[in-house]
């Protein structure tokens, strides 16, 4: 009789143990993941500039498709240009002009900063992506 009663306490111990382990369960809902962020690829050309001076024009290609409102550039001195995209969409690996038709930047080397902002394609979600590319000192062949 004794056993009897042992063996009823241990194993309303374990039952007991069990639905501890089970009423602890993190059953909250986990908060829903927005899309990745899109990576540019960025490249340059060098220019002459209209003046004679030595320019330089910019190109982004995103790995996402998108819909870019603007790009904020800062040169490596610290001056910054908005290049208004006007929300136009692109699609994966497009190339992306970062300047208007026929303008260029003035080339300094170092480190220049790329501000991207805008929409996932086709889901409206914002991004707001910073990136950098240097530029090198090197003299445009003649």
């Amino acid at each position: 009789m004794l056993f009897k009663n042992i063996f009823k306490i241990i194993w309303l111990g374990f039952f007991v143990f069990a639905l501890l382990l089970i009423g602890c369960k993190d059953d909250s809902p986990t908060e829903p993941q927005g899309p990745v962020d899109p990576v540019f690829t960025l490249s340059s050309i060098n220019i002459e500039l209209q003046g004679g001076g030595q320019g330089i024009q910019f190109f982004a290609r995103s790995n996402k498709d998108i819909s870019l409102i603007r790009a904020n550039i800062k040169n490596p001195i610290g001056n910054e240009t908005v290049f208004n995209a006007g929300g136009n969409v692109f699609l994966t690996d497009e190339v992306i002009g970062l300047q208007d038709p026929n303008i260029g930047y003035l080339r300094v080397s170092g480190e220049w900063t790329f501000r991207f902002v805008g929409n996932h394609e086709p889901t409206k979600e914002s991004f707001d992506v910073t990136q950098t590319l240097n530029v090198s000192a090197k003299a445009m062949p003649q």
